[in-house]
């Protein structure tokens, strides 16, 4: 592990998602159904990207939004991804469609890439190394640092779940939710999703000085390296005590789960 050096990576990530990108439009252009994208199209992205970090890395499971389970769980490396994060707000012709890709080392995340693709802008973290936001002209600045810029935020940002009593908003993308989340968008995330989704944003949001819990307010320290769905609470420690203070359970104010 010392002798990797992740940060390689995120040129040959960005490269991979610019080359999706290109596709995607392609595929939109010609109308083609979305069932396809995500039958066909989608588990073939999660494949390149598999290869491409196996030359890089070894030895290499997948577990893909679209492609399940690759490999076996025992590898050294397992790539968590979901290649078209938001891919039916991008077949709708909305924004907030991301490229979303971790890496887990013998068991635990150490590393998380997510690109907005309308933006071309990327976020990128390592475990105890901080979490960046890198813009188009490549500028990086830190997520810390971009949430305190942040001048007024919602009360929450929610992902696949509708919450009353908190003025809230929904991006439909999973990995751009959490990454809005680290930049200080929202006070607390709360949402339901699956480990591909969540895997690069929550260690980009963790190294960005959040934390999770369930929705009983037990704490989140390690996502399950499987295709397990999650239910989160994200946000800073006084947030969510403030938030434990005032419900018991966070199903308390969930009035549509979709």
């Amino acid at each position: 592990m010392a002798r990797v050096k992740l940060e390689y990576l995120d040129e040959l990530l960005l490269g991979h998602a610019k080359k999706i990108l290109e596709e995607a439009l392609h595929l939109r252009e010609e109308m083609i159904s979305y069932r396809i994208l995500i039958k066909h199209y989608k588990p073939r992205w999660e494949r390149e990207s598999h290869n491409l970090l196996k030359e890089y890395l070894g030895d290499v499971a997948l577990l893909g939004k679209d492609s399940g389970l690759v490999g076996d769980l025992g590898s050294e490396w397992l790539c968590i991804c979901d290649l078209l994060d938001g891919s039916l707000n991008f077949m709708c012709g909305l924004k907030y469609y991301a490229y979303s890709l971790a890496l887990a080392h013998r068991g635990e995340i150490v590393y998380g890439f997510v690109v907005d693709l309308s933006e071309m802008t990327y976020y990128r973290a390592e475990k105890g190394k901080g979490a960046y936001v890198v813009g188009p002209n490549g500028l990086s600045n830190g997520l810390r640092d971009e949430a305190l810029k942040v001048p007024i935020n919602f009360q929450a940002i929610t992902t696949n779940v509708i919450v009353k009593g908190l003025n809230s908003v929904e991006l439909r993308c999973t990995a751009l939710e959490l990454c809005a989340l680290a930049r200080g968008v929202a006070e607390v995330g709360i949402g339901r999703t699956w480990t591909p989704e969540i895997a690069a944003g929550y260690i980009i949001a963790r190294e960005a000085g959040l934390e999770f819990t369930d929705w009983d307010f037990n704490p989140i320290n390690k996502l399950p390296l499987a295709y397990r769905e999650v239910r989160y609470i994200g946000g800073s420690a006084k947030t969510i005590a403030e938030l434990q203070a005032k419900v018991k359970s966070i199903g308390e104010i969930i009035v549509n789960i979709h």
